[in-house]
């Protein structure tokens, strides 16, 4: 009886090593196809060069410096949890703290 336990657990063990290793291999396929179309490039926002961002909600900063992110464990305040903010240096000088989620597109300026 001990046996055909052994052949039941080896099957579903095997089944599972046979789903990992096929998932990978068709997720490196998929990559692959997707390279061949369109080049992945080795491209990021800069820190401190000028951008134009443009806001989900229509607004636009125009010209500013983005000069990185907030650290999300230091976004607690009084006013709630503000989590990861990416701040920018606006032309008055004053900065600017937008949720990462909030731009829809940044452009170089």
């Amino acid at each position: 009886m001990s046996d055909i336990w052994a052949i039941i657990v080896g099957a579903i063990l095997l089944l599972i090593v046979y789903v990992i290793v096929a998932s990978k291999l068709s997720a490196k396929r998929r990559r692959e196809a997707r390279e061949k179309m369109l080049p992945y490039l080795e491209e990021t926002i800069v820190a401190d060069r000028r951008h134009h961002l443009f806001m989900s909600d229509g607004r636009k900063f125009m010209d500013v410096r983005i000069l990185g992110t907030t650290d999300p464990q230091l976004g607690q305040s009084p006013l709630g949890d503000w989590g990861l903010m990416l701040v920018i240096l606006l032309d008055s000088g004053k900065k600017a703290f937008v949720r990462p989620s909030s731009v829809r597109c940044i452009e170089e300026a």
